[in-house]
């Protein structure tokens, strides 16, 4: 294993509180495997067996939800250090609820679950880490289900300027990441009602649009859209 897998590892939720050393040996002690796949690749697709723990150790993985449309809802993105599907890994039912596709070249660490349970049964950090990632996920799933669900599309734009000013210290001014029509995927609408909505709330006086920058004019306001 590469050096800065390790790296990637001893940063992740699930090896946190873990020493160095300490992954070495579980790396040493615990048969594992890591694979690589390209942007063109299918990573998983849903109803397929979760039979592995499943670590990001290089690039990123998209979960999407596909309708019989063909629309899809992008779920989450898994980056470095993540575990894919950790919820489904001991389910009753352990199936990919969602496709799961590379955003880029990736490249994934597989270790059988039985060997990885028998590793947690004997580390109680590594187990309690594994457990605070599960309850994150559905706390994470719930959330989300409220604010596709729920939310009107300018309380989910509002959401979403909110926490991507909150992730760089509460500044005024975010820079998307995303083009217009992946936030609409992200969001499950079609990009017109995306694009009507951000006009809407500049014409509110409540964000100001420049290409992909947005500042935000009255915090208090959009914080009421949500």
């Amino acid at each position: 294993m590469k050096d800065n897998h390790i790296d990637i590892l001893s940063h992740s939720d699930l090896f946190k509180g873990i020493s160095y050393d300490e992954i070495f040996s579980f790396l040493d002690k615990n048969e594992y495997r890591i694979e690589s796949y390209t942007k063109n690749d299918v990573f998983a697709l849903a109803g397929d067996k979760v039979n592995y723990l499943m670590i990001v150790l290089e690039g990123e993985l998209i979960a999407r939800m596909v309708s019989d449309s063909g629309k899809y809802i992008q779920i989450d993105k898994i980056g470095e250090g993540r575990v894919v599907a950790p919820a489904m890994l001991f389910a009753s039912n352990n199936v990919f609820p969602v496709n799961v596709i590379p955003d880029n070249n990736v490249f994934v660490l597989f270790m059988n679950k039985n060997v990885f349970l028998k590793a947690m049964l004997q580390n109680e950090i590594l187990l309690y880490n594994f457990i605070q990632i599960v309850s994150d996920i559905n706390r994470f799933l719930s959330t989300k289900i409220h604010s596709l669900s729920l939310k009107t599309i300018k309380g989910k734009l509002s959401e979403y300027i909110l926490q991507q000013s909150d992730r760089i210290g509460g500044n005024r001014t975010i820079t998307l990441t995303l083009t217009k029509q992946e936030l609409a995927d992200k969001f499950a609408i079609a990009r017109p009602a995306l694009s009507r909505s951000l006009s809407e709330l500049e014409e509110e006086g409540l964000i100001l649009v420049k290409g992909k920058s947005i500042t935000i004019l009255n915090r208090n306001k959009l914080l009421g859209q949500e």
